[in-house]
């Protein structure tokens, strides 16, 4: 895995705030993450195969108790 190191200003800095003051994600990389994800959901960059090895991975992780999950919340502000 590469390691790089990023400084978030401005708009993406408050939005990578917002999901961590939201409870949707734990740690600024899982935000970033999340939303690399997100992006390839919806513009279907990689094929179905690399998300049914990253899913094998995750769902053994979480088993083996290396990866740990929790309830998310969503909080609808009226």
């Amino acid at each position: 895995m590469t390691n790089i190191n990023i400084e978030l200003k401005g708009y993406t800095a408050d939005i990578v705030e917002k999901m961590l003051e939201d409870g949707y994600v734990k740690t600024k990389t899982e935000a970033i993450r999340l939303a690399l994800f997100e992006f390839d959901q919806v513009h279907k960059l990689t094929d179905d195969e690399l998300y049914a090895k990253a899913a094998q991975k995750m769902l053994k992780d979480i088993k083996s108790g290396k990866e740990k999950t929790r309830a998310y919340h969503i909080k609808i502000k009226a």
